[in-house]
């Protein structure tokens, strides 16, 4: 009986994790920005979000997803809600208190956490100075 309910516990808690992904899935795939906001209706938040979306083809240069999380939601820039936990995010980076930007490197390090409103220049200089990204740039001249 012991048994039986020890595999019953540990497979409520596989699918558990299996559920409610963190962003280890995006990690050497994509740099990521979250946009933390209490909810997604902020003006803040939209203001950041427009001017991201200005860039977009900068974002998609860099390989840059653009996370919107809320303190329980996770949605992509078209309001559409991710499989990925909200809790497990908001407890990795320290997001509980606060409101703004994040970027994450493509190696799952915290790059950025800034206050609403940040300028997008100033994030892809720093998407540029890293020997990441020095490496991609290069590499794709080495083709043409």
């Amino acid at each position: 009986m012991r048994s039986v309910l020890f595999l019953i516990v540990v497979f409520a808690l596989m699918s558990s994790k299996i559920k409610a992904q963190d962003l280890d899935v995006y990690q050497w795939k994509n740099r990521i920005i979250l946009l933390k906001s209490n909810t997604f209706e902020s003006d803040w938040l939209q203001a950041q979000l427009k001017r991201l979306n200005a860039d977009r083809t900068q974002l998609e240069e860099r390989e840059v997803l653009l996370l919107i999380i809320t303190d329980d939601l996770v949605y992509n820039d078209r309001k559409q809600i991710m499989d990925l936990s909200a809790d497990t995010i908001i407890s990795t980076y320290d997001l509980s208190d606060f409101n703004g930007l994040v970027l994450i490197g493509k190696d799952g390090g915290l790059k950025l956490k800034e206050a609403f409103i940040v300028n997008p220049k100033e994030i892809f200089s720093l998407i540029d100075s890293m020997p990441m990204r020095k490496t991609e740039i290069t590499d794709s001249k080495g083709i043409d």
